[in-house]
């Protein structure tokens, strides 16, 4: 290919956009640009910067907005690995707001065939899974972090959830039949068939997990059935992860016969790449905090009010 002439005619200002879309938009390199339109690279660096100067391309350096602050605070804080903080959420707009950065941080893992996710319960993930795009999960295994096939409100049957993740981004999902607490004797029968132990088999290679983050006990109006019978044994609880509580400090809270749980342990949880935590609200607060002190997430996606507050208890409890 001839080299460019840099005037301002139709063909030049054709190819200044050719390589302002490759450069900025696809993120090649310059050299790799300068290969793709079969120019040098000196005239790729002449294209981009008439980019900009004809307005082509616009460069706009912000300050770090205040979310964006809070999330660095909140990161060093809990000593997480990152933490997504959207504008504090209003009263009446629920939770719709955490759903956007909560795929996008799914998405920056960047999991592919052979990978593992489990998935949690709760208000907070069930708006998640409602969502109509989500990150390409073709080839991944997804199985739910808990039983949950005996519970009445939807918000806690993980294998709902579960199938509507797998509807819309096209995972593989490994269903569990069966309940989070079972007694003992349905207990050792389930364990006993090799279809559900090879699917609970699957928390213990896990990539990533997402999960919601539950409030103290004593809070929450709706609960998992089994949770709902030991409120007060769990009274010293200030939130759980599929049902794995803990206190402030993030040491477990067991209810009773927790052995009987069919649900991701907190070692496994622990041991799993990447575990997304996603929460917001008043009465969540000291559940994020023990919940990132008890190490069972990786990743906290929060509102600004929320974060500003668990900030504040951090700093008043050191």
């Amino acid at each position: 290919m001839e080299e460019p002439a840099l005037g301002l005619t139709p063909e030049s200002l054709a190819a200044v956009h050719a390589a302002a879309s490759l450069y900025y938009e696809e993120e090649l390199s310059q050299q790799e640009v300068a290969e793709r339109l079969d120019v040098s690279r000196s005239t790729v660096s002449r294209l981009l910067q008439l980019a900009r100067t004809q307005g082509i391309v616009r460069i706009e350096v912000r300050p770090p907005s205040p979310a964006a602050e809070l999330a660095v605070e909140l990161t060093k804080a809990l000593g997480l690995r990152r933490a997504a903080v959207v504008p504090a959420l209003a009263s009446g707009d629920g939770l719709q707001a955490l759903v956007a950065p909560t795929l996008a941080e799914l998405e920056v893992l960047s999991l592919g065939a052979g990978n593992v996710l489990a998935i949690s319960w709760g208000r907070t993930i069930w708006e998640v899974a409602q969502a109509h795009r989500f990150p390409d999960l073709r080839g991944v295994r997804l199985v739910p972090a808990i039983g949950g096939m005996d519970e009445l409100d939807v918000r806690f049957q993980s294998n709902e959830i579960a199938r509507r993740v797998a509807d819309v981004s096209g995972a593989e999902v490994s269903f569990l039949h069966v309940p989070a607490f079972p007694s003992p004797e349905l207990r050792s029968s389930l364990l006993s068939d090799p279809d559900i132990t090879s699917r609970l088999a699957l928390w213990d290679g896990l990539d990533a997990a997402l999960v919601g983050i539950g409030m103290a006990p004593s809070e929450f109006g709706a609960a998992p059935m089994h949770v709902t019978a030991e409120r007060d044994a769990l009274s010293a609880a200030v939130g759980d992860v599929a049902s794995r509580h803990f206190d402030l400090q993030g040491d477990p809270v067991e209810m009773p016969q927790e052995d009987r749980l069919l649900g991701v342990s907190r070692a496994q949880l622990r041991a799993a790449g990447t575990v997304i935590g996603v929460a917001a609200g008043a009465p969540k607060v000291r559940s994020v905090v023990g919940a990132a002190r008890g190490k069972l997430i990786d990743v906290l996606v929060t509102d600004a009010r929320t974060a500003s507050a668990i900030l504040e208890l951090v700093k008043g409890d050191t």
